[in-house]
């Protein structure tokens, strides 16, 4: 602050019968209002609103995807900074948004701290599932020397259909004898989803969707000599 001083002096001359003066002083101080002001901002007291875009997505191993801070609020208007973690990376990114590529499957954690220029923050997070679509193909014979032929499904979190197309094929030498077989299903808690019995030779295709699965795991698709001897080719899509 910058202090003004002023000193007036005011002579009063009268004629008495003293013949004396005398004299005033005067002082006046004023403020500087450039040197007084201070550019730190300050606080309203109203944090910022931090929001990823997508929230909770699913996506393909080394698929990418571009993670967005652009829908975070702050209702003061004041300038945001964005600083972004990531699961099983030691490092922090900064910036409104930001691109990723998993090479592996499984759910990873994503976080992003919104700091407005008054220093509030807040911190939300949000889950990448990271899946990849399951195909398989499978030929073989069953008969009653190998009677069975049972063929795993993985399946995962974040299904959302699964497809069995087969071919079956009789391969009796004999012209009298019947070539059937029994199809089934079971899910990886041992439970039976499908079974068709004295299935002969022809195409086929069971088809279901994650409101048709319960469980996650090991899936099993059995092809059971029931008589005669079968050729069998089999394809297998798990969509994520």
């Amino acid at each position: 602050m910058k202090k003004l001083s002023l000193l007036i002096l005011i002579l009063l001359l009268a004629v008495s019968a003293s013949g004396g003066y005398g004299y005033y002083e005067y002082v006046y101080n004023a403020n500087d209002d450039d040197e007084d002001s201070d550019d730190t901002p300050v606080s309203s007291g109203n944090k910022p609103i931090a929001r990823i875009t997508p929230s909770n997505p699913k996506i393909q191993i080394n698929e990418t995807i571009s993670f967005s801070g652009s829908d975070s609020t702050d209702s003061d208007n004041d300038d945001l900074t964005y600083l972004w973690s990531f699961e099983d990376d030691s490092k922090q990114y900064e910036g409104i948004s930001i691109e990723r590529n998993y090479p592996d499957k499984g759910e990873y954690l994503v976080t992003l701290v919104v700091t407005d220029s008054t220093g509030l923050s807040d911190e939300i997070e949000t889950t990448v599932l990271v899946v990849e679509d399951y195909h398989d193909e499978q030929n073989g014979n069953v008969n009653g020397n190998d009677g069975n032929e049972d063929i795993e499904i993985p399946l995962n979190n974040g299904l959302i259909s699964l497809r069995i197309e087969y071919s079956l094929e009789s391969a009796s030498i004999s012209p009298f004898e019947e070539d059937t077989v029994t199809l089934r299903l079971t899910d990886a808690d041992g439970s039976v989803i499908e079974e068709e019995t004295g299935v002969g030779e022809g195409d086929g295709a069971w088809s279901y969707t994650s409101d048709d699965l319960s469980s996650t795991g090991n899936y099993v698709f059995t092809i059971e000599s029931e008589s005669g001897s079968m050729d069998y080719d089999v394809i297998i899509d798990v969509k994520y």
